[in-house]
């Protein structure tokens, strides 16, 4: 499981002296056979330039013998130099990437951690309902209510009446039990968005005993019978969270080019988005995926430019070394101060505007 630790690892990592290889490999059973995906981990590996023989072969070995073909997607960082490791087999899947610099390249990760960040999904029917919390389609915390059982009466008379009276009360108490359960599981796990699973019938009669906080959470429904499993309910789930953070991230995208244009609190481009997350301005930031551009870091103080003028106009001496891709920096910087992340496939207003922008805090 991808924790938040993890995670820091990854994006804190950096060796001076050693290359780091980085690998995203999809390894979807629907669309590769393991057959497949070592034909494409071998393709990938021999554009791999500068990368460390031994890098290269760790990668082999584990994706060839280590890996447990669970999961639809790899990431791996190598740097032998160091020996430093880090793999993660993921539910969610991936592009096919390699990557070779001092540190792990995050672009792709990063797009991952948004969309498929903290889930929760109530998986409801007349006995009670599931509760689930997914992260990056990992199932991380689970919790259920089972009421007592709802028998239907098919005589007629006025004590199947009778029956059928108390049986949509039963029905009624056992949903109202498990939307309290809700509002405490969901408070507890720090979960800030819901999907609703089930029939049509019950998750409508369920959403109505959601408090308004939890009703203001939820993104979405699924359709899912009593007897789905948490695997199926994760796989529904997960693609619904992807199509609505795609979504979210337009409307993201359209705010950040709206508000620069207007000149509010938002910038456009590499340099001014770069400036902006250097100097803890910004709030949040929205990339196209795949964008990238060469740059400078100042050794001393790690401060990131796009040009070696800048560093000669501001005075420093510190010694200027190469960067392959200044979007993974500004990515970087972004996760390490908690600075919320977007990564759009394509959004034809940011194309024009340059393929980058963040929302300022001012």
């Amino acid at each position: 499981m991808l924790t938040e630790l993890d995670v820091r690892q990854a994006v804190e990592f950096e060796s001076r002296e050693h290359p780091v290889l980085s690998v995203y490999l999809n390894v979807d059973p629907h669309r590769r056979s393991p057959e497949k995906y070592k034909l494409a981990l071998r393709n990938l590996l021999s554009q791999a330039e500068g990368a460390d023989p031994r890098d290269i072969q760790k990668v082999q070995n584990y994706v060839e013998m280590g890996y447990n073909w669970q999961g639809r997607g790899i990431i791996l960082f190598s740097c032998a130099g160091e020996d430093f490791w880090w793999a993660q087999n993921l539910p969610v899947p991936v592009e096919d990437q390699v990557f070779v610099s001092h540190r792990p390249y995050v672009h792709q990760l990063a797009g991952l951690l948004d969309t498929y960040k903290r889930l929760g999904v109530i998986h409801v029917d007349q006995m009670g309902a599931r509760l689930y919390v997914f992260h990056m389609g990992y199932l991380e915390a689970v919790e259920g209510h089972l009421g007592e059982e709802v028998r239907t009466h098919k005589a007629g008379g006025w004590a199947a009446q009778r029956y059928q009276r108390h049986e949509a009360e039963t029905a009624r108490q056992n949903l109202q039990d498990a939307a309290e359960l809700a509002e405490e599981f969901y408070r507890q796990t720090n979960t800030r968005r819901l999907i609703l699973a089930g029939t049509e019938q019950n998750v409508a009669r369920f959403r109505e005993m959601l408090s308004h906080r939890l009703r203001s959470m939820v993104i979405g429904e699924i359709a899912a019978d009593a007897n789905a499993s948490p695997a199926e309910i994760q796989e529904k789930a997960t693609e619904l969270a992807r199509q609505v953070a795609e979504e979210e991230g337009k409307v993201v995208a359209d705010q950040v080019i709206t508000a620069a244009h207007k000149g509010q609190n938002a910038v456009l481009g590499l340099a001014e988005t770069l400036n902006a997350v250097q100097s803890g301005r910004a709030q949040h930031v929205v990339v196209l995926a795949g964008y990238s551009q060469p740059a400078y870091r100042l050794k001393g103080s790690g401060y990131v430019v796009l040009d070696p003028a800048e560093a000669e106009e501001s005075g420093s001496l510190d010694e200027l070394e190469e960067l392959p891709d200044a979007v993974d920096s500004v990515l970087r910087r972004a996760l390490l101060q908690g600075i919320d992340v977007t990564v759009l496939k394509e959004h034809p207003e940011l194309e024009k505007a340059g393929k980058i922008g963040a929302l300022t805090r001012y």
